[in-house]
């Protein structure tokens, strides 16, 4: 099967990105295009592009290029997701023998538009979850997806409702109104709870975690059958979740922090 035009450019433009590292920062136009073995007016042009989405600059005075902060910062979200992961994969184990259920991380993608779940441990078996690792979900629908949401800063959480609000299940809240009364109610009680909002049958609870600046960098999940998990046992799933972010988050360094604040609120002895 042939290639296509739009493949055969995306992988230029990564071949072009990738001969920026450790052993040249810098290249210049006519240096790239003899590198890839890509005419000069072709690289010109994804340079171009690349510099006007941030992720390369070009100094004025040499004229050649480097990674720009758009690239910095793509890297630092790679960096968090697998550090993220990392660190909350053991707590994540515990929770799950504990409360025999699903246990989902997951973050908001870069556009702000969706979450993505990054690490998912332990899924009873005869329970079929949609939500598989790298797998996206709307950012209003869902425990998981509203505790995210609830703590983004107000013209982001207008701008994600201004896109519109889509139906997943019957459950899904649509309602602009609604779903603002419902993130107030989560930042008040500090938890989400989602049935059968993205997937019928299908229940959870979502808690949000902290990092060392006391951003809401992620969400802590446990979620199963609507048959296990309901009014009768929710506040225990909440319990066992709360406990499992507040070690994640200590582990960010959310807990100096939250330590060091309170300190310096704290009357002094006069």
């Amino acid at each position: 099967m042939p290639e296509q035009p739009a493949v055969r450019i995306v992988d230029k433009t990564l071949r072009i990105l990738l001969l920026f590292g450790d052993q040249q920062v810098e290249w210049g136009l006519g240096a790239l295009a003899r590198e890839v073995s890509i005419p000069k007016t072709t690289v010109y042009r994804i340079l171009r592009v690349l510099q006007l989405h941030g992720f390369l600059m070009q100094d004025p005075d040499t004229r050649r290029f480097r990674l720009g902060l758009a690239a910095l910062e793509l890297g630092r979200r790679a960096y968090e997701g697998l550090e993220l992961a990392r660190v909350a994969r053991p707590i994540m184990n515990q929770i799950a023998s504990l409360c025999d259920e699903t246990v989902l991380l997951q973050v908001i993608d870069a556009d702000r538009r969706r979450v993505v779940c990054i690490e998912r441990v332990y899924q009873r078996s005869g329970l079929q979850l949609i939500l598989e690792v790298g797998a996206t979900a709307p950012l209003h629908a869902g425990c998981s997806s509203k505790v995210l949401l609830a703590f983004l800063p107000e013209e982001m959480i207008e701008s994600v409702i201004a896109q519109g609000l889509p139906a997943v299940t019957r459950h899904t809240i649509t309602d602009p109104d609604a779903l603002r009364r419902e993130l107030a109610e989560i930042r008040s009680r500090g938890y989400a709870v989602s049935i059968e909002e993205t997937d019928i049958g299908v229940a959870g609870i979502s808690v949000p975690i902290r990092d060392f600046s006391d951003r809401v960098v992620a969400s802590l999940s446990i979620s199963g059958a609507v048959t296990r998990i309901n009014e009768g046992n929710i506040d225990r799933h909440v319990e066992v979740a709360l406990g499992g972010a507040r070690q994640i988050s200590a582990l960010l360094g959310y807990r100096q922090v939250r330590a060091l604040s309170e300190a310096h609120r704290a009357p002094q002895p006069r």
